[in-house]
């Protein structure tokens, strides 16, 4: 049924007394039946969220009611939020630190409160006003989300480094101390997202930065995975099988899960890290950061992966289900323009050969089975299209970040599931402008960005939409859509320029070196600059130096 328009519907709401209001909701249907608690839930607000629209808010559950009671909104929201980063040595000193790793990690959010910590600027990670400033935005969005997709990066960039600069006793000196105080940061960021989305699961993935050892170093069958797990699960509210979700996630970091409120529909967890061509490179190694013996493990903790993402794909053929992915490190390549060099494109591939050519098969194989893959990492509002024999299969949309640390806004999205046709059909973006803060930077003033529906046309969130958006992007680039893409593309901080547009056109569409230089060719631009470090990259990409090992 198709939707009715908002104002109409608002004309039916002003004709309803109380008593048709009261009879439409014990009439609405089996799809619709899971959500009569909204109206409660406007009542169980997180308690810092102060000063919130009650009056507002119940209006929009009564009206969300009347749509499901008529049929005629059959959508169902999904909150994407990634990237965060969350930075706890953000403006401490050794003193303040230290009375920090003393404290449980229940008194942390008065203690961040006491510090009045501004919010965090453009290359900084997310200090703890941000972090919880941005989950409580994303409650005053969506208060009920179906899930919440988290597709990885709990933990500041540098991690390591910035602990040994302020502890008192350095990793390799004390590496329990070091292991207590990273559990602490992460049972923290799983308590808030508890306390402010108390009944809706929280799928989350790990990505590169989280890890004890560090940056890409996390270890398969190793004491992180294990401690992450025991955190996390909570966060899950027993939408998972546990001896299932344990057996892999201790494994890889991976899991896969019947996603709530969808029939038919299950999501894949995968730790892409493992497949990144950055894993246990000597770019991060933990040298004297060693805290848990840590060492490369190679290729065979992600070939196994690999296989078990087969196996779970034939499963969920044998049983109709479409599958979603959830990823850190998406497939295909990260470029960056190198203005030291003339602004020619450096570019790596983000995953090694065997996983990016083993998984297009398994893509290619199971493009019937396939839905969508979230991504994050790059902390740009993204795609990437997987392409096979030059026909769009997969979308892999990448997640804006809450952290503005490469220099973006820090964003999220809300999705929505049409129940009726079985598909995603829309987003919307949500940021919080730091450049219209100026000087206050007390200010966390979020607003909406964009309605993707409305500015780009599309009706369907997949390769199918999306692969001829930026095909007529690259066709015509001084077009709407392709200056909607520029701006947006960082939440709204600094546009892509015209001269670099086609490199990032050319990254959506091509996931080989080859492919990406033969569009650029194609574009009259030069052969990009060949990089083996996808990590050098995105580190140069975001304005980061070296990493301190």
């Amino acid at each position: 049924m198709p939707r009715l328009p908002l104002r109409n519907i608002e004309t039916k709401l002003q004709d309803r007394d109380e008593t048709s209001i009261e009879e439409g909701s014990t009439m609405m249907s089996n799809e619709c039946a899971d959500r009569n608690e909204m109206s409660s839930k406007a009542n169980e607000l997180p308690r810092r969220i102060t000063g919130a629209p009650l009056k507002v808010l119940k209006q929009v559950v009564v009206l969300m009611t009347l749509f499901c009671w008529g049929q005629a909104i059959v959508a169902e929201e999904i909150l994407l939020i990634s990237d965060i980063h969350f930075d706890p040595y953000s403006g401490l000193d050794r003193k303040a630190f230290e009375k920090l790793m003393e404290l449980p990690e229940e008194e942390w959010p008065d203690y961040f409160r006491s510090l009045q910590q501004p919010t965090s600027h453009y290359g900084s990670d997310s200090n703890y006003t941000l972090f919880v400033s941005s989950i409580n935005e994303a409650y005053r969005r969506v208060p009920d989300p179906l899930f919440i997709l988290y597709p990885g990066d709990f933990l500041a960039h540098d991690w390591q480094s910035k602990y040994n600069a302020l502890a008192p006793r350095t990793i390799a000196e004390d590496a329990e101390a070091y292991r207590q105080f990273t559990q602490k940061a992460l049972r923290l960021i799983a308590t808030e997202f508890r306390q402010v989305f108390p009944e809706i699961p929280v799928y989350a993935t790990l990505g590169n930065d989280d890890s004890y050892c560090q940056d890409y170093w996390i270890q398969a069958d190793g004491p992180f995975l294990s401690a992450f797990a025991d955190i996390w699960e909570p966060t899950l509210n027993e939408t998972v099988d546990r001896p299932d979700f344990r057996e892999t996630f201790l494994k890889w970091g991976a899991y896969a899960v019947n996603l709530p409120g969808l029939s038919d529909e299950r999501l894949i967890v995968l730790n892409t890290v493992l497949w990144s061509g950055s894993y246990c490179t000597d770019y991060h190694d933990p040298k004297q950061q060693n805290c848990c013996e840590c060492k490369p493990l190679g290729n065979s903790p992600g070939l196994a992966q690999l296989k078990w993402l087969e196996k779970e794909l034939v499963a969920a053929r044998s049983r109709g289900q479409k599958v979603w992915l959830l990823m850190h490190v998406p497939p295909g390549l990260d470029s960056y323009v190198e203005e030291e060099n003339s602004g020619r494109c450096a570019t790596a591939e983000l995953w090694n050969d065997p996983f990016s050519t083993g998984y297009r098969d398994l893509v290619d194989r199971f493009r019937d089975v396939l839905r969508i893959a979230f991504t994050g990492h790059t902390h740009m509002d993204d795609y990437r299209v997987l392409r096979v024999k030059q026909q769009p299969v997969l979308l892999h949309k990448i997640a804006p970040a809450v952290s503005p640390v490469f220099g973006n806004n820090p964003a999220f999205q809300v999705y929505e599931f049409d129940c009726e046709s079985s598909s995603l059909t829309n987003w919307k973006t949500n940021i919080l402008d730091l450049k219209s803060h100026g000087e206050d930077a007390r200010k966390t003033e979020w607003r909406s960005e964009y309605d993707a529906g409305h500015i780009f046309g599309i009706t369907e969130v997949s390769a199918r939409s999306i692969d001829p958006l930026f095909v007529k992007i690259r066709e015509s680039p001084s077009g709407a859509n392709a200056k909607a893409y520029q701006t947006f593309y960082s939440a709204s901080a600094d546009e892509i320029r015209d001269n670099d547009l086609m490199i990032y056109v050319c990254s959506v569409l091509n996931s080989t070196f080859l492919d990406f230089s033969k569009c650029l060719a194609d574009s009259g631009l030069e052969t990009p600059h060949h990089v083996d470090e996808p990590a050098k990259i995105r580190r140069s990409a975001g304005g980061l130096s070296a990493p301190k090992n």
